[in-house]
């Protein structure tokens, strides 16, 4: 069972049957965000990142529930540890990561040594699960907070947002070996399975099953089905049950099986290697406005990449990012240009500021934008793809 999911599992097996989490240890320092209070013992660059990814997480929960969630408030208390030690002793179990409490409404997690794209992932999926609980409300079906809350723990992070509906050919991969061994529930199983169910069959194929159904509702035939989804979460958000909600929203379980199927089976290797690549334009795209703001300039995509390594590159405070995103950003761009894409920086032009330009090795071209404003960068944004 992969880590995550080991984290995920076990966290959830030790709030369903705790009334109460251990009190936090004394001496965290308590720092307020935009939508969290963050009780840590982090410092430096850890804090900082810490402080605009949750930030930039609630946002994107936000975003993407917006058709059938309430608003946000209150801010969220949000535990982040060093030391392990200090988590289990706040109420973590042991070969965890982070969980959610709903009975103190209390988002924890252990960042170690130096946080990770690992602690991260559990954060956003655990963190899902704490928005929902506040802002959606109702009684979600398991498969849906799970599901959910998988989908927005594969989000990647760019400093500026997040790109989700990402999916991992390796996951990908796994999803239809299950289809063809028929390992995953029929869907009105699954549809019909009670939290505690759900404990007692603790399962990866359920989580993978159920993130399968989300994506497919959020992403399927151009989105074709996002209406219905809102309609279904509006209901139970309403006090609906939610199969009579499924019911009035989609039709029969059978239906949706078949093309549910289909959606997964019929995919390429790697369907979404364009949100990949949106996400690293992205980040490196925000380098870019960040150092136009300063009055930066670049010639290449080269130069830009050269001076990012030297940490040359000029950011305002305000504007801060991780430098672990921004090397990671260039490394990723690196391995993609090892593969056949290709990344240039298109000079400024005719009053238009200069941008991002990564062409895919299959012709798909992403652009990467930024508005500057008062100095600092406003917005970052990569267009839809356009493939050849």
């Amino acid at each position: 069972m992969p880590a995550r999911l080991l984290s995920i599992v076990l966290g959830i097996c030790l709030f369903a049957s705790v009334a109460q989490a251990a009190q936090p240890p004394q001496g965290l320092k308590r720092y307020e965000g935009r939508y969290y209070v963050i009780n840590t013992d982090l410092a430096g660059d850890d804090l900082r990142e810490a402080d605009l990814r949750m930030t930039k997480m609630a946002e994107e929960y936000k975003k993407r529930t917006e058709g059938f969630a309430g608003t946000i408030g209150h801010k969220f208390p949000f535990f982040l540890f060093r030391d392990l030690d200090d988590y289990h002793a706040a109420g973590g179990m042991k070969g965890t990561a982070g969980v959610f409490n709903p009975n103190t409404d209390t988002l924890m997690a252990v960042a170690g040594e130096k946080t990770s794209a690992y602690t991260w992932s559990v954060v956003q999926h655990e963190g899902f699960h704490q928005f929902a609980r506040a802002v959606i409300g109702g009684e979600l079906p398991i498969w849906v907070n799970e599901g959910m809350a998988e989908y927005f723990g594969d989000g990647i992070f760019t400093g500026d947002g997040f790109i989700t509906g990402y999916i991992n050919p390796k996951r990908l991969a796994l999803v239809k070996e299950n289809l063809e061994q028929k390992k995953f529930k029929p869907i009105k199983e699954m549809m019909l399975l009670t939290h505690a169910e759900w404990n007692q069959q603790m399962s990866q194929e359920n989580y993978d099953q159920a993130w399968t159904m989300v994506q497919f509702l959020a992403h399927a035939e151009n989105g074709k089905y996002q209406g219905a989804f809102v309609k279904f979460m509006r209901a139970i958000a309403t006090g609906q049950q939610w199969d009579a909600a499924w019911l009035n929203s989609f039709g029969s379980a059978e239906g949706f099986e078949r093309k549910w199927t289909d959606y997964w089976m019929k995919m390429d290797e790697d369907p979404t290697a364009h949100l990949y690549a949106r996400a690293v334009t992205e980040t490196i795209t925000g380098v870019l406005g960040r150092a136009t703001a300063q009055k930066q300039k670049f010639e290449s995509f080269d130069q830009l990449a050269q001076s990012a390594k030297a940490n040359e590159v000029r950011i305002d405070n305000r504007d801060w990012l991780p430098p672990r995103l921004i090397n990671s950003a260039f490394a990723r761009a690196a391995k993609m240009q090892e593969d056949g894409a290709k990344f240039e920086v298109l000079p400024a032009q005719g009053g238009r500021l200069p941008m991002v330009l990564c062409t895919m090795k299959d012709g798909t071209k992403v652009t990467g934008k930024f508005i500057v404003s008062g100095g600092r960068v406003a917005k970052v944004t990569t267009e839809a793809p356009l493939r050849r």
